[in-house]
């Protein structure tokens, strides 16, 4: 006698479990074939960064050896000499030596230039009221009065003046020196 399978209906439940799994298969292997692929490509690019970064290391260096030879007062060693970027950087110390030495000369034209346009403009203002007082008198005497000035007068004048004078001299004093900052690459050993 031979087997006789029995036709209840699992037979075509069976077909599409075979089916879904074989697609879910098919979908897995798909999907860790892509992943596969995009890990490839990010290794290789990390790979290429990795090498610039091993290829900038040497140049740090020298860098390093510039500015400490620069801030020493040495000369450049001949194999960095000849390098163009870092002989500019070896001047930066020195540069920065002449920094606060020219402000402070920038600074003083700049307050000689102030002080003789504010003298400027005094003398015009003065020249201005001078020549309407004049003006006056000359044309209109009967409106020209003297004022007495008082004692007291002349004190609190004094005062007032002697005061603007105080305060200028306080806002000078109070004027901060430029702050010096040293710049220097540091290596880690990793």
């Amino acid at each position: 006698m031979g087997f006789v399978l029995a036709d209840g209906g699992l037979a075509p439940w069976g077909q599409a479990a075979a089916f879904i799994i074989a697609l879910y298969v098919f979908i897995s292997i798909v999907v860790g074939l892509v992943l596969v692929a995009a890990l490839m490509f990010l290794l290789a690019w990390l790979r290429e960064k990795s090498e610039l970064i091993k290829k900038l290391r040497p140049m740090v260096n020298e860098l390093n050896q510039a500015l400490e030879a620069a801030r020493r007062g040495d000369p450049l060693p001949a194999e960095m000499a000849d390098n163009k970027f870092v002989r500019t950087v070896a001047q930066v110390p020195k540069v920065a030596a002449t920094l606060p030495a020219k402000a402070s000369n920038i600074e003083q034209k700049v307050e000689q230039g102030s002080d003789r346009v504010a003298g400027a403009v005094i003398e015009f203002r003065a020249r201005t009221q001078q020549a309407k007082g004049i003006a006056k008198a000359l044309f209109l005497p009967g409106l020209t009065r003297r004022r007495v000035v008082t004692p007291a007068e002349q004190r609190a004048q004094a005062e007032q003046v002697a005061q603007a004078e105080r305060e200028r001299v306080t806002e000078v004093a109070r004027e901060e020196p430029p702050l010096e900052q040293e710049i220097v690459i540091t290596q880690s050993s990793r």
